[in-house]
């Protein structure tokens, strides 16, 4: 009888752990995989920012070490990377930049998890598959994790951290800010977060008293063993700290534009620039799937407002803070919102469950609506999908022309395989040995080809590079 009872406790409880919710997300996930996969960029190597960051991932393989010479502002992405480059110990460069590209993209899809147990404390399970399949299959997280950047994993620690915050188990509160820590080594942004999870943590806490200051003082102490190590490293290295003073500098700048008085093009106008542009971004990152549910969304998560709804509309709110002051400089990439869509995910599926919950079948309604995610979705990354045959044909163009110039002018986005090119020839010297010889000099304010000609011979122009492309400048 005690063999049979056993053997029904253990039954429960596989059954509780995988139940038919575990397999509709493990679903999502295998077909968020199948749909990176297929759409994979297999034979295109890294370029601009991912290149970068490869340089000193790269470096950190070769010396089995962080380089005492040089560092990216934000170098927890690439110390990650670094990692799999030495376990894997490819010595293939091409092999390495795809390593990179294929870590991104994993992270990507585990972002799928933490969002489902985000959404999951707002709404049904049911439900809560809808918020996983949001950005499971967003179009923009898709293209992002072919980059091989940051966003996917700061967008995971960050998503993860939320989640234990709002979870009752005191150790997983305190766990949440070793993740938010971990998230403001990969992008100093993190540390606005920090200031949510405080807030949050003070007012969850209130009732305790003096003691809540004490706790507040462990939430510090995470944080400081986890950042100043990698500030000092930045001291020594770059001669000033990359995180705390990179976003105290930043925050100051931000007021001080806010609280300017100057007239014409003065920095007051850099707010109403950057105000401008945030808001057509934010409607732009919201379509194909967000924009439907999320003004319905906004209006219930102020409605009977708790500790999880104040927590996510003060993470909308802050996390805000630094996208705008990116948009003050300007830097035109949607890139600085992507850390909401969790957040716009619990909006949606608010929304989600107050229009179907209550019809009847609404367990099909629900796979209808992910069916159409998913359609939409794919939908939208072959609209706005970069052409990566493009791209390839770009880089062995730029092979071919990195063996005859020494000086070129910019082409849009071909000429940035230059520096590929050189990279990978000169592989494995570390980043501080690699000879960039090539000159790309961009257009400034001539008014036809000969103009931009003569006014470039003396920095160093050998050769014109040019398509039929009448859209490009000339």
């Amino acid at each position: 009888m005690r063999k049979n009872q056993a053997n029904f406790d253990a039954d429960s409880k596989f059954s509780l752990i995988f139940s038919k919710y575990t397999g509709f997300l493990l679903g999502i996930f295998s077909l968020a995989l199948v749909v990176r996969f297929y759409f994979f960029p297999f034979e295109a190597p890294l370029t601009s920012d991912a290149l970068y960051y490869f340089w000193y991932s790269s470096d950190i393989f070769q010396i089995g070490g962080l380089p005492k010479d040089w560092s990216p502002a934000n170098n927890g992405w690439p110390i990650f990377v670094g990692f799999f480059f030495t376990v894997l110990d490819s010595k293939d460069v091409f092999t390495l930049m795809q390593i990179q590209r294929l870590l991104s993209v994993i992270i990507s899809i585990l972002i799928i998890i933490p969002v489902y147990f985000l959404c999951k404390k707002f709404v049904a399970r049911k439900f809560a598959i809808i918020g996983a399949s949001l950005v499971g299959f967003d179009p923009r997280l898709i293209i992002n994790s072919f980059l091989g950047v940051t966003e996917p994993l700061y967008i995971l620690l960050m998503t993860t951290s939320l989640v234990l915050f709002l979870c009752s188990n005191k150790k997983l509160v305190y766990f949440s800010f070793v993740l938010v820590s971990l998230a403001t080594v990969v992008r100093s942004e993190g540390l606005a977060f920090f200031v949510v999870l405080s807030i949050m943590f003070f007012i969850r806490y209130r009732k305790e008293n003096y003691k809540v200051f004490v706790k507040y003082l462990l939430v510090l102490g995470i944080l400081l063993v986890i950042i100043l190590p990698v500030s000092i490293y930045q001291i020594e290295v770059n001669g000033s700290d990359k995180i705390f003073m990179r976003s105290f500098s930043g925050g100051e700048k931000l007021v001080s534009d806010l609280i300017s008085n100057d007239s014409g093009y003065g920095d007051s106008n850099k707010i109403i620039s950057g105000l401008e542009i945030i808001t057509k971004y934010l409607v732009w990152i919201t379509i194909p799937n967000f924009i439907i549910f999320i003004p319905l969304g906004l209006f219930l998560i102020f409605k009977k407002r708790n500790l999880e709804k104040n927590t996510i509309i003060l993470s909308l709110g802050i996390m805000l803070v630094p996208a705008l002051y990116a948009y003050t400089i300007p830097v035109l990439d949607t890139r600085y919102l992507y850390v909401l869509f969790p957040m716009f995910s619990v909006l949606s599926v608010l929304s989600i469950e107050r229009i179907v919950g209550k019809l009847n079948r609404s367990n099909i309604i629900i796979v209808i609506v992910i069916s159409a995610i998913i359609l939409t979705s794919v939908l939208f990354y072959d609209y706005k999908k970069i052409d990566y045959e493009h791209e390839k044909e770009s880089f062995e163009i730029m092979k071919e022309i990195s063996k005859k110039v020494n000086g070129v002018n910019s082409l849009s986005t071909e000429s940035r395989y230059l520096s590929t090119v050189q990279t990978m020839n000169q592989w494995p010297n570390l980043y501080s040995e690699i000879q960039f010889n090539i000159l790309i000099i961009p257009y400034g304010n001539d008014n036809s080809l000969q103009s931009f000609i003569l006014n470039s011979k003396d920095k160093g122009l050998t050769h014109i590079m040019t398509d039929n492309n009448k859209e490009r400048p000339r």
